[in-house]
């Protein structure tokens, strides 16, 4: 068993990094910094730190294989607590864009309990150089382009977006130490 660090001072980081978190989903497009000073194993540190902030032994996670080796789940067992899962309708979920993830196979939540949808935290290449999207909605006065670089099986979702609202799939880009999120709420416009 690898284990590896987490927050220097996990109360106060946690703290941090929950509004930092917070800010990044109430104003979609918005790229954040989660600093640590590692990843655990191939994630970034904003992944790691994500993870650190939102999930514990009262949520469950679900793992691409891509991402999941001993290192991961020997520190998220340690740091968390978070219980590993194979099913798709864990509250959140982790994978890799090189995985291709479709977040229609993702838990959507119903219109009852639209909170019951699946958290999916996407590493990506780059938070920019992809294809322009152009976000609106809650959050946000006037339209934001943004150009992350996203798998095609994401853009393709953003553009059909299947669940009706209040159901969906939120989600979260990382990729080092920064990260951006797109909630079920935001309208966004393929470029």
């Amino acid at each position: 068993m690898t284990l590896l660090a987490s927050f220097n001072h996990p109360v106060a980081d946690a703290q941090r990094a929950f509004r930092r978190i917070l800010k990044a989903m109430s104003e979609p497009g918005v790229m954040v910094s989660l600093p640590l000073q590692q990843g655990w194993g191939d994630l970034s540190p904003a992944a790691t730190a994500v993870l650190l902030t939102l999930v514990d032994q009262e949520s469950a996670l679900w793992l691409d294989n891509r991402i999941d080796n001993e290192v991961v789940r020997s520190n998220l067992r340690f740091h968390t607590g978070v219980p590993i899962v194979d099913e798709r309708d864990a509250p959140f979920a982790l994978t890799h864009a090189a995985a291709n993830p479709d977040p229609a196979l993702f838990a959507s939540g119903d219109n009852m309990s639209p909170e019951k949808s699946t958290t999916l935290i996407v590493e990506v290449p780059s938070l920019s150089g992809g294809l322009t999207l152009r976000l609106s909605g809650p959050g946000l006065r006037e339209s934001r382009a943004i150009a992350p670089q996203l798998p095609e099986a994401i853009l393709h979702y953003l553009r059909e977006r299947p669940h009706p609202f209040p159901q969906g799939v939120d989600l979260i880009f990382t990729c080092g130490e920064a990260m951006m999120a797109l909630p079920r709420t935001t309208d966004v416009e393929v470029c």
